[in-house]
């Protein structure tokens, strides 16, 4: 697992979100945005909206 990973999993456990919510709240698909957090797609315009949106740091990732 991936340090972009961990941070992100641990932030939506903090705000009790899910996967699911954050692609909802960002209006993209549950399986791209499992793709993204995994890194195996890259978009560095969504991985920076997902870290933006969990106001986390530069936590790896392509952004």
């Amino acid at each position: 697992m991936s340090e972009f990973e961990k941070q992100v999993k641990k932030a939506l456990i903090d705000r009790n979100m899910t996967m699911g919510d954050l692609a909802e709240a960002l209006g993209i698909s549950l399986s791209y945005v499992s793709d993204l957090i995994k890194e195996k797609r890259n978009n560095e315009e969504q991985i920076a909206r997902i870290k933006d949106f969990l106001n986390l740091s530069d936590a790896g990732g392509s952004a």
